[in-house]
């Protein structure tokens, strides 16, 4: 491991609602060695800076400081709130090492979670029986604090961790083993979900398997807001073992609700005929979860839109697991939605891939084999603005974090010095991390207070205050995103008659100087 001079800058920026522009690259980091090296993860620190995680073939060369230990190791970098490595540390043993998740611990450090088979030898401390979870505590500098090797007889591959709000960890990934090592239960089926939870020191408290006759893949997990688990994947089961449906598709969307102790409360499968995956889930601030990933799936079982090759798949579903909305969002070529981070207002940042060129959602060409494309979709699933982000080669958009109207996008990338990229590759593949500058600012808190409705509730007629603001568009939502009303000559409106509307609750969307605010009203 090698330490860098630190310098520390991070100014936190207040921010209250959104607005659609096209923000600029703040800075941007490619950061690898000779070989392959893929970003999977990123963490906030607790000084302002940024954990990057991922794994690495490569040697001592570039920004490696040390020699591969066997096959793929895992490979932490650290960067401060510039992008400058602070620090960075290979991990693994004497085979192949994947890191999937990194999340900052209460303790200032960090928590790694993927998968190892190798036996004792480097890092590792305890064998591996085929793949296993491998767990490992770091603190703030990067050295390892504790380790634990978590799995039964067979494959065990950890996808995500998290610390939970007592200050143990949850595992979420799948297994096909039996009941052996720490695997309490037989496989259900050809592969099954396996949640494991861990004391703040690394012991398994206990584990769950979940799912059904066939391959049930976890690729999700987050602890949510009543102290359970959300987990989701695909799954190919038919009824049988946890599974309630039968498969849509080849592969569904699969999401299941667990209670704080690993039981299941509800699951649902969600998908058309093709193939859908989840990736990643937020929960929502009014009650629910947004689902996402890619789809292939035409007009069918739950999908609403056809899909124009693999697309971006946003589903939103209530606390019982129930659909509320779905969008698809894509051009003709192939776009992978792998991560979604809450933002202001109810709105979301989406991360992933793109290789479709300027169609249907798209409205920028790509600018390689495959670029990042980052979306932000209102509380109505609707995008409100997006940035293709790339160079001339293969550029994967994986991980993603959002801060005070800051965003942070990750990946890894073969692109030379083109497009966006100001730096040649170092070896076949890099980490590429990239700052994009505030899209929220606190001067805009004028705007979305000066914008005002009244009375609220009301009868028939909805009073709009916009003082000396031009109002640009008016629309009017339902709670499920449908486009109920839109005004087309809305320069002078005050006065909005909503006679027409069934008594409920609404969101009226106004744009305003190329701004928009959503304000939330009742119908009686």
């Amino acid at each position: 491991m090698k330490n860098y001079f630190l310098i520390t800058l991070f100014t936190i920026i207040n921010s209250f609602y959104f607005y659609a522009q096209d923000p600029q690259i703040e800075w941007q980091n490619t950061i690898g060695g000779n070989s392959e090296d893929y970003l999977y993860a990123m963490a906030k620190s607790v000084d302002g800076g940024y954990l990057l995680g991922g794994t690495s073939y490569s040697d001592s060369s570039g920004d490696k400081s040390e020699n591969s230990l066997g096959d793929f190791d895992y490979w932490v970098v650290k960067i401060n709130s510039l992008g400058e490595i602070e620090w960075e540390n290979t991990i693994g043993g004497n085979k192949a090492e994947t890191l999937w998740s990194v999340a900052q611990t209460s303790d200032g450090g960090f928590i790694l979670g993927g998968t190892s088979e190798s036996d004792i030898s480097g890092d590792k401390t305890e064998p591996s029986a085929g793949r296993d979870y491998w767990v490992v505590k770091l603190d703030v500098l990067g050295n390892i604090a504790w380790q634990n090797t978590i799995g039964g007889d067979y494959s065990d591959n950890i996808f995500s961790i998290k610390q939970t709000t007592d200050g143990g960890y949850i595992l979420g990934g799948s297994s096909n083993s039996n009941i052996s090592g720490e695997k309490t239960q037989d496989s259900k089926g050809i592969e099954d979900f396996w949640i494991v939870k861990l004391s703040n020191t690394g012991t398994v408290e206990w584990d769950k398997t979940v799912g059904g006759n066939n391959m049930d893949i976890l690729q999700a997990i987050i602890q949510s807001s009543d102290g359970g688990y959300v987990v989701g994947g695909y799954s190919e089961s038919e009824i049988s073992g946890d599974k309630s449906e039968n498969p849509i598709g080849f592969t569904d969307y699969w999401v299941v609700k667990l209670s704080a102790t690993g039981e299941v409360e509800w699951e649902n499968t969600i998908g058309g005929t093709g193939y859908e995956s989840i990736y990643s889930i937020a929960e929502t601030a009014e009650g629910g979860y947004i689902l996402v990933g890619p789809s292939t799936s035409n007009i069918s079982g739950d999908k609403s839109e056809d899909a124009l090759g693999t697309d971006y798949w946003i589903v939103k579903i209530n606390l019982s697991g129930q659909v509320e909305w779905d969008r698809t969002f894509g051009g003709e070529g192939a776009d992978s939605a792998y991560s979604i981070q809450t933002a202001a207002n109810n709105s979301f940042y989406i991360l992933g891939s793109s290789n479709s060129d300027i169609c249907d959602d798209k409205t920028e060409n790509s600018l390689g084999e495959r670029d990042y494309w980052v979306l932000l979709i209102n509380q109505f699933g609707n995008i409100t603005w997006q940035n293709t982000i790339g160079g001339d080669n293969m550029d994967i958009g994986f991980p993603m974090l959002y801060e005070n109207g800051s965003l942070l996008i990750g990946g890894h990338s073969r692109s030379n010095i083109s497009g966006d990229k100001t730096e040649n590759s170092n070896g076949e593949r890099d980490f590429w991390v990239i700052k994009i500058n505030p899209v929220l600012g606190v001067n805009d808190n004028e705007l979305t207070s000066s914008l005002s409705i009244y009375p609220n509730p009301t009868e028939n007629i909805l009073q709009l205050n916009h003082k000396n603001h031009t109002i640009d568009g008016l629309k009017i939502f339902d709670t499920k995103g449908s486009l109920i009303k839109e005004f087309t000559s809305p320069k002078n409106t005050s006065s909005i008659n909503i006679s027409d509307l069934s008594s409920g609750v609404y969101f009226l969307q106004i744009s305003s100087e190329g701004k928009t605010v959503i304000k939330k009203f009742v119908k009686r």
